[in-house]
């Protein structure tokens, strides 16, 4: 079984939901029209059965849920790209820190 770092573990980090937003879009994912204007969500390539693997994030790191909904966009980005929660952390984070000149 992978690994999988809990949303405690994610809180010492310093993860922002800009630098997920940055790294989907610069690995192909396409944001989908939600209703609830608290979510985003994002939609990748097709999972094993054919339907596509979808990450919902929060749109603000102050909500409630925002931890738990950052670990679980981890942890299934960790799965996808083979690497460990903190291996993802580290690429989601350097994305994030990508500054074109």
């Amino acid at each position: 079984m992978t690994k999988q770092i809990l949303p405690e573990e994610l809180q010492i980090h310093t993860l922002k939901i800009n630098d997920v937003v940055t790294y989907l879009h610069e690995n192909g994912w396409q944001i989908v029209n939600h209703p609830n204007p608290r979510l985003l969500v994002f939609q990748g390539a097709a999972d094993d059965a054919g339907n596509p693997i979808q990450i919902v994030l929060p749109s603000q790191n102050t909500f409630e849920d925002s931890y738990r909904l950052l670990t679980k966009a981890v942890n299934l980005l960790a799965v996808i790209a083979d690497k460990s929660p903190p291996e993802m952390i580290d690429l989601v984070t350097q994305a994030g820190s990508t500054v074109d000149f």
